[in-house]
């Protein structure tokens, strides 16, 4: 049985919705789509760009991470470590996040790289400056794609743009979607010796129906995760849901001695066997639960799905958040990162998101073609009958 046809008014008005959406938010969805892009590889990218940071330089056995945070604190005098990021293969260097001291050029935050096995600084850059250079170009784009550089009321539009794109997405889909059965193929064919009107609308109508999919998810996630705590609000009216991180605080005694990171991090290892320490996040009070994010196989998130807190003294777990703990609530928004990057498909998700942000360029440029050559031919054809001469063919549908 052949699907029903749209009417003509209602066809319409989908059109309206479509084109205007396009032509007037369609740079903005390229520029969110290629920074999205870019972003899927962040780490990878900023390796590339700045390797002289990246990589160590002595080979050797690794510092105790105990003694690196003291170099930092001390030696090198780059300020309050609260981010310890140790190497994921050998040959790469330890960064850290720290809190820059008085004496520093640097305010605020800055990223440290360490040299692992000799302790020296390879380099430090700021977390909070803005500008298009190797060292914080990156940083530059994340901020972009999630606030247009204008911090809070940026996110806000982005929010809003996002929910606009999804329009344009579903609009796109409702005017594609073929009348009949038998045209379900031509969602996908494209007419390689076709006129240029005619391969602009198969590249653009393959081309959206080809990333209709990972659009719909990342345009919906990225939303969710713009209104990120009316989100975890509404989510925890059905299940529990804790923000992240939460630092339990336990009260020292006068002479207890805290464990060195170190020794911290062993008995983290020897609890969790296949997991690798990917980040420690330190306490501003000595008694709160280090953090640390483990990553395993087959995990989800950059970090890992895995957070521990450890207390300082007695090195007992103080609470855990991972997959056997979390709520259903908690799983929830735990999952709405990697499905809006991709990594919850593994790598081949990430190459499906990093293609689809790229897709909006060839969506644009065919839809634009598209409406260009529709007007052109309106207006010849208007001028066409008001001449009192033959009406002229319209571009193809």
């Amino acid at each position: 049985m052949a699907a029903p046809a749209l009417a003509p008014r209602h066809a319409s008005r989908w059109g309206l919705v479509h084109r205007w959406l396009g032509l007037g938010l369609g740079l903005w969805f390229v520029m969110v789509g290629l920074s999205g892009a870019m972003l899927v590889w962040r780490d990878e990218l900023d390796a590339w760009l700045n390797p002289q940071w990246f990589r160590a330089r002595s080979v050797g056995a690794a510092l105790d991470l105990e003694t690196v945070v003291e170099r930092a604190r001390g030696e090198l005098a780059l300020g309050w470590v609260e981010r310890i990021r140790p190497p994921r293969v050998p040959g790469e260097a330890l960064r850290l996040q720290v809190r820059a001291g008085p004496g520093r050029v640097e305010v605020g935050r800055i990223e440290a790289f360490i040299d692992p096995a000799s302790g020296a600084l390879l380099g430090v850059r700021s977390l909070e400056k803005l500008a298009l250079d190797r060292a914080h170009g990156l940083r530059t784009v994340y901020e972009l794609h999630r606030n247009i550089l204008l911090g809070e009321p940026g996110s806000r539009f982005v929010g809003v743009a996002g929910l606009l794109l999804l329009t344009s997405a579903v609009s796109g889909a409702v005017l594609a979607w073929p009348r009949t059965r038998s045209r379900l193929r031509r969602l996908l064919v494209v007419n390689w010796r076709a006129n240029a009107a005619r391969l602009s609308l198969d590249l653009h109508r393959s081309a959206g129906t080809l990333v209709l999919v990972l659009l719909l998810l990342s345009t919906l996630t990225g939303a969710t995760l713009v209104y990120l705590n009316p989100v975890r609000a509404l989510v925890s009216l059905v299940s529990r849901v804790q923000p992240i991180p939460v630092l339990p605080f336990q009260v020292a005694g006068r002479d207890d001695v805290g464990l060195s990171l170190g020794e911290l991090a062993a008995r983290v290892q020897a609890a969790y066997p296949a997991h690798r320490v990917a980040e420690i996040r330190l306490p501003e009070r000595g008694s709160s639960g280090v953090l640390f994010q483990l990553r395993a196989e087959g995990d989800v998130h950059r970090l890992g799905d895995t957070i521990a807190w450890i207390h300082p003294t007695t090195g007992t777990l103080v609470a855990e958040r991972s997959g056997r703990t979390r709520s259903g609530g908690e799983a929830f928004m735990h999952w709405l990162l990697p499905l809006h990057v991709g990594s919850a498909f593994g790598g081949t998700g990430l190459v499906l998101m990093a293609l689809a942000g790229a897709a909006p360029l060839l969506l644009l440029a065919t839809g634009s073609w598209l409406w260009w050559v529709k007007r052109r031919r309106r207006l010849q054809l208007g001028a066409g009958m008001a001449a009192g001469s033959k009406p002229m063919r319209s571009a193809p549908e």
